[in-house]
This record gives structure tokens, sequence and C-alpha cells, in this order.
């Protein structure tokens, strides 16, 4: 079975206007929905985030977002995998109150809810820190809760995306 993968947006965002712009790299794009397209999850917090900015990548999602697998987070299972863990950051004496508030409110707090309930790799370009006070880290939650993360590159080697 292939494993499936839930795309932070910053990989996206930071894809779409730092390393592949779609005015220089369509070929980029083009991969990613054909060797991706199977094993790419978008949830619909993350394609909220998206939608947010009226850009190209926005643009490109709409056209495109039906080719990937779009999970909700109304799904019961999830929102239990989402209780689970914001009471686990809620209860740490590690981050500020404040960062518990902006990452029970986000996008990343569901997707790390996704990827537990259904064991799918975050890709995402944040690293682990574990003296974070101010930021709730995707991968100290993974970290915490057993959820595998890659970065970006690995991610696009994992689909054999090569640009010539």
């Amino acid at each position: 079975m292939t494993r499936k993968y839930a795309v932070d947006s910053n990989i996206f965002i930071t894809a779409s206007r730092k390393y592949y712009p779609f005015d220089i790299a369509p070929g980029f794009w083009n991969q990613l929905i054909e060797k991706g397209n199977s094993s790419i999850i978008l949830i619909d917090k993350v394609k909220d985030e998206i939608y947010r900015n009226e850009d190209d990548l926005s643009i490109w999602l709409k056209n495109n977002e039906k080719l990937f697998g779009v999970k909700s987070s109304e799904d019961i299972k999830v929102i239990n995998n989402y209780k689970e863990i914001i009471t686990s950051v809620n209860n740490s004496n590690v981050y500020k109150q404040h960062a518990k508030d902006v990452y029970a409110d986000s996008a990343d707090s569901w997707l790390c809810a996704h990827s537990k309930a259904y064991n799918y790799i975050i890709v995402t370009e944040e690293r682990y820190r574990p003296n974070s006070k101010n930021n709730v880290k995707i991968p100290n939650v993974c970290e915490e809760f057993s959820i595998e993360y890659i970065d970006f590159l690995t991610f696009i080697r994992k689909l054999k995306i090569m640009l010539n």
C-alpha cells in the first residue's frame, strides 16, 4: 500500500513563492500532479489557508484540488485525535498560553490530527524545536505522538520529481 502524505500549507506556499514559481517552473507543478496525486492528502484546513490569498497558488489549487485526496476535518476519528493533541498541548508546561491558543486554531493542529488518525506522513518545513515556548511546532507534536514527518526535499525525492 502506498503511503499518503499530508502536506502542510508552508510546502505549497514556499514552493510557489520561493523555489518553483508557476511562471518559471511549471514542470514542477505538472509533476506534482502527475506523480503525487494518488498519494497527496490535502486537508480542508490547509486548503482554506491557501485560499485566503488570491494568488497563483490559490488559482492552481482551485483548478487541481479534485486531483488530490481532499479530507474533511469533520471526521469523528480526526476530531477525537484533535482533542487528544490539543489536550496534550494545553497540559504542557513548555508552551506559553498564546502559543497554545494559536496552535489550537491553526491548520497545523488539524494536520497532526488527520495524520495521527490515518497514519499519514506529514510534509513540512518546520523543524523539531524541543525548547520552543512561543510556537507549537508540527514536529514537536509528531515526536510526542509518533507521527512520521519529512521535509520538502525528502518528499519530492520520494515522489521522484525530477527537474531537467
